[in-house]
């Protein structure tokens, strides 16, 4: 008996001196910080800066008419700057000018905007950005330049999803109406 009992206390002690140094292997220093994101209003948001988070509603009911502020680049065209918080709206634009879709996308987690245009709207372009930050699984933000070829209504959807899995009822959406008027 005598034995299981210093067995038993031996077993004791090595667990708890395992638990100590464990424990003092530990990093004491707090994490740092996350800064918050914080929503960039459209009329605002200047083509080269980060879109505003990714929270995409998608039981939005409120269908506005949007006049963004335009930016105008070296040539003659000229460019509307939209991001997320413009999910649902209609704009309406000369059929001159173009639309910057600008989300905020992180590939690192498999997920990834899929977009679809209507006929009669160019993608000029589709670029990732990767993050300014040196963090490992940071994301950046995906734009796309779209052109209508002509006067008309055209539609701009996208699907935040992992191309493995498939759209599902809960994935996060973002869409624009583009009016293109002749003015």
């Amino acid at each position: 008996m005598r034995k299981s009992y210093v067995m038993g206390a031996l077993c004791c002690t090595l667990i708890l001196a395992a638990l100590v140094i464990a424990g003092c292997t530990q990093n004491a220093a707090p994490a740092p910080a996350t800064p918050a994101a914080t929503a960039v209003p459209v009329a605002t948001t200047p083509v080269a800066s980060v879109p505003a988070a990714t929270a995409i509603s998608t039981t939005s009911s409120i269908v506005q008419t949007m006049t963004p502020t335009p930016t105008t680049s070296g040539n003659s065209a000229t460019t509307i700057p939209v991001n997320s918080s413009s999910n649902g709206d209609i704009l309406t634009i000369p059929a001159s000018n173009q639309v910057l879709v600008t989300l905020a996308e992180n590939p690192t987690t498999g997920y990834q905007w899929n977009a679809t245009v209507s006929k009669g709207l160019s993608v000029v372009s589709d670029t990732y950005v990767a993050p300014n930050s040196s963090l490992i699984g940071a994301g950046g933000y995906h734009e796309w330049l779209l052109a209508p070829d002509t006067v008309g209504t055209y539609t701009f959807q996208a699907v935040y999803m992992r191309s493995w899995e498939g759209p599902s009822s809960a994935a996060n959406t973002f869409s624009i109406v583009i009016e293109a008027t002749s003015k």
